[in-house]
């Protein structure tokens, strides 16, 4: 089941330095495949897991910036 993050909710899926996989929805929100889906920062924050956070980690986050694709 997919997931739903609104434009304003602080979170890697919503960051424009997370590299998970999501697209935005047509409601303008970001969407991903479930709240579990890993990426890997680009900003480099540090996680042990190898994976990379998970959608909703790091809500907040000093190097957090909106995701431009989001309205």
């Amino acid at each position: 089941m997919s997931q739903l993050f609104g434009k304003d909710r602080k979170c890697c899926a919503t960051c424009a330095n997370w590299a998970g996989i999501r697209k935005v929805h047509y409601s303008g929100a970001a969407e991903t495949e479930s709240i579990y889906i890993k990426g890997k920062c680009y900003a480099g924050v540090f996680t042990s897991d190898s994976g990379g956070f998970v959608a909703t980690a790091q809500p907040s986050c000093p190097k957090y910036q909106k995701w431009a694709a989001l309205r």
